[in-house]
Parts: C-alpha cells; sequence; structure tokens
C-alpha cells in the first residue's frame, strides 16, 4: 500500500539552485524520474541547505523505486527541518514500500505529532501497524483517519482485517459491509464478507455470494489485474477454472509496476550444486515449516545448495532453529524493498526460485515479479495455480495434480511420484489423555472436524447432523476457531434436529497436547471443498482415520493424496453420498474402525506419508529435472512422474 506521490513544492527558489530545481519539477512533468533526480542532485549541490531541493530530490528517487536513496535523502532533508511534513511523508512511504515497518510508524507517528492528520497518512500507519502485530493499535488509527474521511474505503476495508486479527469476525463483517455500501463492485470486499462470516459459521445467503462472485468473476476483463483475495475463493464451491481468473488478477496486481531483472545467460551458471532459493513468510512455527523441516534436512547436499530467503517474523522457536540449520544459506529480507530482494536473490546465484506462498497473507510475490532466478515455482503454502505469468511450475503430484487437469493452472505441471505434501517422523507422538480431560464423553463416537471454521459449508455439516440423528451416540468434535461461532454453530445444528450438547468445541492447545487430544477422536470428518491438508496428516499421524470427499481443484484434493500415502486411499469419495455412508459404515463397524487404526499406529514408522528421506530423493530428482530443461534451453513443459 503506497500514498499518492506528494506534489514537489512549486515555491519559487532563490538561485543559486533555482534553475537546476526548475529542470526538475518540468521532468517530473514530462515523467521523466531520472532527469528530475539528476537535476534536483545538481540543486542540492549548489544549494546544500536549501530544504526544498532535498525535499524535491527525495520524491524523485521514490517515485523511481529508488528506495534506500529516498530514505537517505528525506533522513538528510528532516536534519535541515525535523519536523516537514512532505519529507516525513516521502520517509514513512519509502519505509513502508521497504517493508521496514517500526521505523515507518515512526515517521508517521512523527507527521502526526507536527499536527498533520491526513487521512491517506493515517491509514498507511495503520498498515505497518497491523505488519507489526499490533491490531489493536491499528484500529484506533483507522478509526481517526474516518472520523476525519467516513468514506474512506480503505479505511474500513483495513479495519475488518484488524478486527480479523484479534478473532473479532462480527465487527470484521460489519466493516466489510460498510465497505461494499461504499463501493458495491468490490470484489476483494465481497468475498472477504463472505470469508469473515463463513469463520463463525455464519452460512446466511451462502449461495447469493457463491452466485455473485462467479458472475464478477466470469464477467472479468482478460488481463485485468484485480485483487480478489482469491485464498478466501478456495473454501466456497466456485469453479476452478474461475479461481484461475481470480488467482490471474491477483498475480497481475502484485507485479504493478514491477520491471523484470535481465535474463540469466545459462553459459555463465557457475558450481557444480544446482543453487535452490525458498522464499517464505512461514519459516517460523508454521504448518509449513512442520511439514518441510525433516525434508530440508534430509536433501542431499552433494548435489543442491539449499538458500532460504525468510520475510517473515523469528519467533525464536526451535522450529525456526532448525530451518535456519538445514540451509547453506539463510538470509532475512525483512527490511529490502521488492526489488532489492530479488536483486539479493540474482547475485547469490539461485537457479531453482521456490516460493512457499502464493496468495497467502505476506506474501512477497512481486520478488518474484522481478524474474530474480531463470526457473520458478510455487509449492506447498498455496493450495492452487498462483496465475502468476513469472512462475513456471506448480508442484503437485498425480493426484492433486493430474494432467488431464492442466488447464486449470497457468503454470507448468512438476509431479512428485506419490503425495506432493512434505512430512517426517518428527511430530510428537501422542501422550496418554483422558477423554474427560478433553471435555469428551467416554463412550461417544467422535467425530473430529478439526479444519478451520471457514471451510465447514452447510453440505458437510448436513452429512455430521445426519450421522448423529442416525447414531445417538455421535458427537461432533470442532476446532474453536474464535468466540463468535457458538451460537451459529449451535443454530444450525437445532435446524438439524441435533441438540446443542451434541457439539463438543475444543479450544488452542500446545503442539505436542494437540497430537495427544486428536488420539481421542474415533474418525477425522473432513469438508470440502477445501480439505484438511496438515491436519490430515496431523490425523494420521495420531491413529485416526480421515474420510474426505474431493473435486477437482487443488485445494479439494489434498486429503485423498494424503491417504492414498498412508495407505488408506479408499476413504476417500467423489460423492457427498458416498462420503456419508463411509461415516455411518465405521460408526456402526467398530471393528472395522480398529483395523483403520491399528494400521495406522503400528505402521506409522513405515508409511511412505511419514517418509522424508525417501521424499528428499524424490524430491531433489524432481528439482534437478526443473533446473536442466533450462540448462538445456528448453521452456518449461509438464513434467509427470513417471517420464
Amino acid at each position: 500500500m503506497t500514498n499518492p506521490s506528494p506534489t514537489p513544492s512549486h515555491a519559487c527558489p532563490v538561485i543559486p539552485g533555482g534553475l537546476h530545481w526548475a529542470r526538475g519539477v518540468a521532468a517530473l512533468a514530462r515523467a521523466d524520474g531520472r532527469a528530475a533526480i539528476a537535476a534536483f542532485g545538481q540543486a542540492t549541490e549548489a544549494a546544500p541547505g536549501d530544504m526544498l531541493y532535498w525535499v524535491n530530490l527525495a520524491n524523485a528517487q521514490r517515485g523511481v523505486g529508488q528506495l534506500a536513496p529516498a530514505i537517505a535523502t528525506a533522513r538528510h532533508a528532516l536534519q535541515l527541518e525535523p519536523d516537514h511534513p512532505l519529507a516525513l511523508r516521502i520517509l514513512g512511504d519509502a519505509l513502508a514500500r521497504s517493508h521496514r515497518y517500526a521505523e515507518s510508524v515512526e515517521a508517521y507517528v512523527a507527521l502526526e505529532a507536527s499536527g498533520i492528520l491526513e487521512p491517506e497518512a493515517m491509514i498507511q500507519h495503520a498498515a505497518m501497524l497491523q505488519a507489526l502485530r499490533r491490531p489493536l493499535e491499528s484500529v484506533d488509527k483507522l478509526m481517526q483517519a474516518a472520523a476525519i474521511q467516513p468514506d474512506n474505503v480503505l479505511a474500513h476495508a483495513l479495519m475488518a482485517t484488524s478486527f480479523r486479527d484479534m478473532a473479532l469476525q462480527n465487527e470484521a463483517v460489519e466493516c466489510l459491509r460498510t465497505v461494499l455500501a461504499l463501493d458495491p463492485s468490490n470484489l476483494q470486499a465481497l468475498s472477504s464478507l463472505s470469508y469473515e462470516r463463513r469463520h463463525v459459521c455464519d452460512w446466511q445467503d451462502l449461495a447469493g455470494d457463491v452466485a455473485r462472485l462467479s458472475t464478477a468473476l466470469a464477467s472479468a476483463p482478460q488481463g485485468l489485474a484485480r485483487v480478489a483475495s482469491v485464498f478466501a475463493l478456495l473454501s466456497l464451491p466456485i469453479a476452478p477454472e474461475l479461481l484461475r481468473v481470480a488467482a490471474c488478477g491477483e498475480a497481475r496486481s502484485a507485479a504493478l509496476g514491477v520491471s523484470e531483472l535481465p535474463p540469466v545467460d545459462v553459459s555463465a551458471r557457475g558450481g557444480a550444486r544446482l543453487r535452490v532459493g525458498m522464499l517464505s513468510y512461514d519459516f517460523h512455527e508454521h504448518p509449513v515449516s512442520q511439514l518441510l523441516v525433516e525434508v530440508l534436512e534430509q536433501l542431499d547436499r552433494s548435489g543442491i545448495e539449499l538458500l532460504l530467503y525468510s520475510s517473515g517474523r523469528d519467533d525464536g522457536s526451535a522450529l525456526r532453529r532448525r530451518i535456519e540449520a538445514a540451509a547453506d544459506h539463510f538470509v532475512d529480507v525483512r527490511g529490502l524493498s521488492d526489488r532489492q530482494a530479488a536483486e539479493r536473490i540474482r547475485n547469490d546465484g539461485v537457479e531453482l526460485l521456490i516460493d512457499l506462498q502464493g496468495h497467502t497473507r505476506g506474501h512477497r510475490l512481486a520478488i518474484l515479479a522481478h524474474r530474480p532466478a531463470p526457473v520458478q515455482a510455487s509449492f506447498l503454502g498455496y493450495p492452487g495455480t498462483t496465475g502468476a505469468a513469472y512462475i513456471d511450475y506448480l508442484i503437485g503430484d498425480p493426484f492433486v495434480t493430474p494432467l488431464s487437469l492442466a488447464p486449470l493452472y497457468s503454470e507448468k505441471l512438476a509431479q512428485m511420484p506419490l503425495c506432493f505434501q512434505p512430512n517426517g517422523r518428527g511430530r510428537p507422538l501422542p501422550a496418554p489423555m483422558s477423554r474427560a480431560a478433553a471435555g469428551l464423553p467416554e463412550d461417544a463416537f467422535v467425530m473430529c472436524a478439526f479444519n478451520h471454521t471457514y471451510k465447514i459449508l452447510p453440505e458437510a455439516f448436513d452429512a455430521w447432523c445426519a450421522v448423529m440423528r442416525e447414531q445417538p451416540r455421535a458427537v461432533l468434535w470442532l476446532k474453536e476457531t474464535n468466540g463468535q461461532l457458538h451460537d451459529n454453530v449451535r443454530r444450525e445444528a437445532a435446524a438439524r434436529g441435533v441438540v446443542a450438547e451434541r457439539i463438543v468445541f475444543a479450544t488452542m492447545v500446545s503442539y505436542p497436547k494437540h497430537f495427544a487430544r486428536l488420539a481421542l477422536a474415533d474418525l477425522f470428518v473432513d469438508s470440502w471443498p477445501y480439505n484438511a491438508h496438515t491436519t490430515a496428516s496431523d490425523a494420521l499421524w495420531a491413529g485416526v482415520p480421515v474420510v474426505t470427499l474431493y473435486g477437482k481443484g487443488f485445494a479439494s484434493r489434498v486429503a485423498a493424496s494424503v491417504l492414498n500415502a498412508a495407505g488408506v486411499g479408499e476413504l476417500a469419495f467423489e460423492t457427498v453420498d458416498d462420503y456419508q455412508r463411509a461415516i455411518m459404515a465405521l460408526a456402526l463397524e467398530p471393528g472395522l474402525l480398529a483395523t483403520y487404526r491399528r494400521h495406522l499406529v503400528e505402521q506409522r514408522m513405515v508409511l511412505p506419508l511419514f517418509d522424508s528421506q525417501g521424499y528428499a530423493q524424490a524430491f531433489a530428482q524432481l528439482l534437478q529435472r526443473m533446473a536442466q530443461r533450462w540448462r538445456d534451453r528448453l521452456a518449461p513443459d509438464h513434467l509427470p512422474a513417471w517420464g
């Protein structure tokens, strides 16, 4: 998010720098930023004590993306006049665009302390507070901005994000309704509104949401750069073809104003090992790192040199330390602009850059839009196509991304031989725990649905309630993702003939306790069209069978792939009737259920799903195949698992 460029001051300066300044203003008028920089630079040399020249130079530098020089120049201007509003605005914005959030906040605090209360600047101040995980302060700042400019759409949209960060979904919904009242065609707000309501299982007019979003995507002009909150769309029954449209628009939006680095000459590549870079916001205690860490530790370094680029926080966790130790080089790119980070990756000689983020919060897709590496791929963090012309491959597997569904993806499909999801044997083993300690009835048939509640749709809830109506011992165990969902869930259950006492909510617990508690379930019942992903693997590790339903899209096929790698692929179904019948059969046949549980517990250490060493070998081979096409001067193409 950036502010509009402040208009350079047109006060008539005095000689000796005045002629240079006038040339700089004329250059800006014809959009020649570099000529403006040269002219304003000459003005500062002629009159180094003139504040006006330094501010105009900083503004011109920022305008062409020279963020580090703009920051230095603005700071110099502030030495001459510490409270100069325009210099503070330029400094705050340049720091924000450089992802130096704390310093940007300092600039905006100083701007407001000087008596300047401009809504646009206050909104960017709030955005920086959001990035620093200070949502309550962000809301306060946004309310101040909205009090000055009540019809500012961005203020209300960002307020929704801050309320969401505080698990206040109902308040977020009201903010998004305000956005849509001000801007009815705002596709991002429409998709976010549905998303926030689904966090609290508010399904009123869900069909209308799906129809409106599908119509908007189907009628979107081709090639339009438009943010649609595509991640929020993955959990809706929207055609995968339309999800690709949304992803393409968002990928173009991320690349606006970006210029690619010069192409890499294959003949100039150096070193015997393939230099692989991975970029992520989530190299800390996060499911992506939990899944990936053992594979990174087992990756054969004789053929691969691994560089990890972290754009997220260091949470001080043991997992963060393991991730750092697993890399040949660990680079923190916080505080680098997208261009600077891309140049760092290019200068490091990375041949294959893997983005682990996609369209998820904290992504830095603009780095990839600069084309820092000759081969670029998407993997693990985002379950779908990125829609980005600057990403060559999507790493999947024969079930999640079959070649028959290739038209759903903008990338070429690179398939792992069994399951694309990396795993390992390092998860905590379930410790003994009583059902009473988890708030569960001792003699119940416990259906666990620990997916995030935004993934749960009425059709799945219908199936679960149907089982509970037929099976008086059955209870539904849901994850308590926020404190505002209870009434909605109980109301929906009552409407389906299920009393509130048969819905049990599980609060957040530590990672080891998560597995101890999960093992108490009889069966994990999955959601669709966005399946359990990491959560499915967690359940299988805990010895709990998973029943899933799959569709065409990536997000709806992951659990089936995971089940196949665990040797229980027959628990994945294509129709709701078959899915519901399977749950009922397992509830009625405890012997069959026990057989599945025994298989998972007794074979836990030898199941292919958790074989990180075997996965690492196959993964290394796939990385080499992607890179080899570039070395052979061939365009990216589908890389089937067997071919």
